[in-house]
C-alpha cells in the first residue's frame, strides 16, 4: 500500500493556489497512492471559502472519503478568531518586522489581545466545524475521544497490519484563563497546565496524554504497527533553537512534548507524521527509537516535495518525491 503525506497546505482563494495545489495532487496520482494524508494547516484562516476549494480540489482528484483520505486539524484549523485578524503572514514575519518593526510589533500585541479573548468554546466550535467539513473522510474512523474534542482522537484501521492514531494537538484553548486555584491545584496533581502564555501566537500545542494513551492502547489495535498523526512537529527545542531561534522555539513546539514522547516510546509506533514546520524530512526522535517525518504542502516558501510511504508487512519505506 502507498501512502502520500503532505502537510501545511495553508488554502486560500486566490488563482495561484489552487494552481500550486493541483500540481501537487497530480504529482501524488503519479505514483499510484492509494491513500493521502493531510496533517493540519488545510486552511490558511479556516473560511468557508477556503476549505470549499480544498475539498473540491481533493473530489477533483477522487480523494472523497475515509478510505482515501485521512486528515487532522492545525493550529490555523481551530483558531480562526485570531488567524482572520492578522494582516501580515508567519511566513515573513521576520522579514516584516525587520523592515517596520514598530507595526509589527502593533499588530502581534493585538494579535495576543485577541487569543486571550478565547474560551474553550471557540475551541470546540472551530473545531467541530472542521470534522462537519471533512466528514466523509471520518466515515471509516472510531472515535476514541468525547464531545469536547469531536472526537478525537480517531483511529483508522487502514489494513490488516496498519492503523493510523489521528490526533489533535491544538488541545489549548480548555486551558485558557482557567480558574487559578483550579489550574494551581491541576499541576500539583498531573504537573501539567497550560495558560495563555504559552501560545501567544496560537502556534504552540499540548496533546491530551490521557486521551493519547486510551487511543494507543485501543482493544481494536491488537498487534497492529501504528502511524501516529499530528500537527505539531517533535523536534526539542535546542534543535529548534539551533536551526531557527529561541522565540521561534518558544512558539511553534508541543509544550508536554517529552511526556508526549515518553507515550509513544512505549508502544509499536513505526512513525509520526507532522507538519507545522514547513520542509520535508525524515528525522530520528528519541535517541533514534522513534522516526518523524515532517511534511509540507503547498505554502508559498516550502521546498516543494512530500512524503511518499511505501507499507509492507515488514516496515514502512519512505521517500521524499520532487514535484
Amino acid at each position: 500500500m502507498r501512502i502520500a503525506h503532505i502537510s501545511d497546505i495553508h488554502a486560500n482563494t486566490t488563482p495561484s493556489f489552487q494552481s500550486r495545489f493541483r500540481n501537487l495532487l497530480e504529482s501524488v496520482r503519479e505514483q499510484d497512492v492509494g491513500h493521502l494524508i493531510i496533517t493540519g494547516d488545510l486552511a490558511d484562516k479556516a473560511t468557508c471559502e477556503e476549505y470549499d476549494i480544498v475539498i473540491d480540489i481533493l473530489n477533483d482528484f477522487d480523494f472523497r472519503d475515509g478510505k482515501t483520505l485521512t486528515v487532522i486539524p492545525g493550529n490555523h484549523d481551530v483558531f480562526p478568531l485570531v488567524y482572520q485578524s492578522f494582516t501580515f503572514h508567519l511566513s515573513t514575519l521576520r522579514e516584516e518586522f525587520r523592515r517596520e518593526p514598530v507595526r509589527i510589533s502593533r499588530e502581534l500585541y493585538r494579535v495576543l489581545r485577541t487569543y486571550r479573548k478565547f474560551r474553550p468554546g471557540h475551541y470546540r466550535n472551530a473545531l467541530r466545524y472542521f470534522t462537519e467539513r471533512f466528514r466523509f473522510t471520518f466515515n471509516t474512523a472510531h472515535a476514541v475521544g468525547g464531545e469536547e474534542t469531536s472526537g478525537f482522537p480517531y483511529i483508522k484501521h487502514i489494513n490488516e497490519e496498519y492503523a493510523l492514531v489521528c490526533v489533535d494537538s491544538n488541545f489549548v484553548s480548555p486551558h485558557i484563563k482557567m480558574f487559578l486555584p483550579y489550574a494551581l491545584l491541576k499541576y500539583v496533581i498531573t504537573k501539567d497546565m497550560f495558560v495563555a502564555t504559552d501560545s501567544p501566537i496560537c502556534s504552540n500545542g499540548w496533546i491530551d496524554i490521557d486521551l493519547l494513551r486510551k487511543a494507543l492502547t485501543h482493544p481494536s489495535m491488537g498487534h497492529k504497527k501504528m502511524i501516529v498523526l499530528i500537527h505539531h512537529y517533535m523536534y526539542s527545542k535546542q534543535q529548534v533553537t539551533r536551526y531557527m531561534s529561541a522565540s521561534f522555539a518558544k512558539t511553534m513546539s508541543i509544550v508536554n512534548r517529552k511526556e508526549v514522547i515518553e507515550e509513544l516510546s512505549d508502544c509499536n509506533i513505526e512513525c509520526i507524521l507532522h507538519g507545522h514546520w514547513h520542509v520535508t524530512e525524515e528525522y530520528p526522535v528519541c535517541n533514534g527509537d522513534l522516526r518523524a517525518l515532517n511534511g509540507a504542502g503547498v505554502f508559498q516558501k516550502n521546498d516543494s516535495r512530500w512524503n511518499l510511504l511505501e507499507l509492507t508487512t515488514n516496515s514502512i519505506q519512505c521517500k521524499a518525491i520532487k514535484l
